[in-house]
């Protein structure tokens, strides 16, 4: 009888004890959602101001300010095509306040070895934009007046014409694409960012630049510089009279995405409301004025996992190209 009654007693301090766990679970609040942003938040730009990258974070500054109710500071931090600024954010504290606004440059930084890392370090929130405006242009005094005139050049004088790019760049990469795809052969040389090519352009120190068209655009306006091809799948509305390597025979297609990143470790709660206001931005009427009136681009927003995906496939493809990035 005494191991009878044991037993019963036993059971019911078990029983009392999970109906007490229980309740406690359902009185337990849910994960409070972050007050975040409290202050000012950093967004570093890996380059010097005027550039692209600076302007699409500029401008999604001025509008996430009202829609975040906190001022978007952006700095910034130019050094070895991006990975200065790039290591800082990677290094800073996971709290929301400190950000990176960067492209694909960031890959190819891993593969031709400026980094050891890319992506995968930091926390990667959305995509503000994915350009598929990549132009190739001349000064307007050049002999060449289309694309295949520049090939036919560079195979008949290989390593003679001077292709303006930035080691480590996505510039970088597409000069060894177009050198692969045509057969031909430039001396590709660093002349610094979007900014500094221009001017060397126009100085006649390169024969050939190779960017997004909005930052070559005042030039093109201007008539200073010819261009030969954009690199898209196909002619854009916004300039309609710029034919695609793909139309003259090179098929060769080229974007770069622009995105924001937070450090490694940072809460999941904070990347997704970053993510979301920014898909606010993109959807805005103004944001879509600003960057076509600027840089001839449309909007393109990616959500986070979206932006991881294209990151991930776009890292492969240029693993796949990293004897001929290392090797050029």
């Amino acid at each position: 009888m005494k191991k009878i009654a044991s037993m019963a007693v036993l059971l019911l301090a078990i029983g009392m004890a999970a109906a007490w766990a229980a309740g406690q679970e359902e009185a337990a609040p849910a994960a409070a959602t972050p007050t975040w942003p409290e202050k000012p938040i950093t967004v570093i730009v890996p380059f010097n101001a005027g550039g692209d990258t600076d302007f699409y974070a500029r401008t999604y500054a001025k509008y996430l300010k009202d829609i975040l109710g906190q001022p978007i500071v952006v700095t910034n931090m130019a050094g070895a095509n991006g990975s200065a600024g790039t290591i800082k954010v990677k290094d800073s504290k996971p709290d929301g306040y400190t950000a990176l606004f960067f492209h694909d440059s960031m890959l190819v930084n891993k593969v031709v070895g400026i980094t050891d890392f890319a992506h995968e370090a930091l926390e990667v929130c959305a995509a503000a934009i994915y350009d598929n405006t990549y132009i190739i242009a001349v000064n307007a005094k050049s002999p060449y007046k289309t694309f295949q005139d520049l090939i036919n050049a560079a195979k008949a004088n290989p390593g003679n014409i001077l292709f303006g790019t930035q080691l480590g760049g996505s510039t970088y990469y597409g000069g060894v694409m177009i050198e692969e795809l045509s057969g031909a052969s430039f001396n590709k040389v660093d002349a610094g960012g979007g900014t500094e090519r221009n001017a060397a352009l126009l100085a006649g120190k390169i024969d050939v630049n190779f960017n997004p068209l909005g930052v070559m655009k005042p030039y093109i306006d201007s008539g200073d510089f010819r261009v030969l091809a954009v690199f898209s799948a196909e002619r854009s509305k916004l300039f309609p009279t710029i034919p695609t390597a793909r139309e003259q025979g090179y098929d060769l297609v080229l974007n770069r995405a622009y995105f924001l990143s937070f450090p490694k470790g940072t809460d999941p709660a904070i990347v997704k409301i970053m993510a979301d206001a920014m898909g606010k931005v993109s959807a805005m009427p103004e944001y879509a004025v600003d960057i076509a009136k600027a840089y001839n681009t449309e909007p393109a927003f990616g959500d986070t996992r979206s932006t991881l995906d294209y990151l991930d496939k776009a890292l492969v493809g240029y693993m796949a190209k990293q004897k001929l990035l290392k090797g050029n």
